[in-house]
């Protein structure tokens, strides 16, 4: 569900804007912005409304619940989900940089390889548990 989230913030605010008592001028405003995003973004875009499609009564009211409480989060922390952290600590978030640095580049495009082959809630975990064991074994600063 946080995956439909966070692809959902890529929709123009102006899809949403239901106040707009003139569908025709909405459309026109919707047809301008997807006229700058790219094939990539037109794609991903399809990919939400198809699954939006799918989506029973009960998961589309659970989805705009988790909008609503996403809009009502500090600002640091809205950006810090939209970066792909969740709610992980700093320490985990410096180790990450760290571990990605002085990794070799055979190694960093290993990592990213595996991490795009899971879901978000499994990559969010992968990615803890690559820099807990970075750090375990990483030596001590004098």
């Amino acid at each position: 569900m946080k995956t439909y989230l966070l692809i959902l913030l890529l929709i123009p605010a102006v899809l949403m804007d239901a106040a707009d008592p003139v569908p025709a001028n909405r459309e026109m405003a919707s047809v301008e912005q997807f006229l700058s995003l790219s094939d990539a973004d037109l794609d991903q875009l399809q990919q939400v409304i198809i699954r939006i499609r799918a989506m029973t009564p009960e998961q589309r009211a659970a989805l705009r619940k988790e909008i609503s409480q996403y809009r009502e989060l500090p600002g640091a922390q809205r950006d810090q989900l939209r970066m792909g952290w969740g709610w992980m600590p700093r320490e985990i978030q410096d180790g990450w940089r760290e571990m990605m640095q002085h990794a070799t580049p055979e190694r960093r495009t290993a990592i990213q390889q595996e991490l795009q082959a899971l879901g978000p809630e499994e990559k969010a975990a992968r990615r803890r548990q690559l820099v807990e064991e970075y750090l375990k074994t990483k030596p001590a600063r004098p």
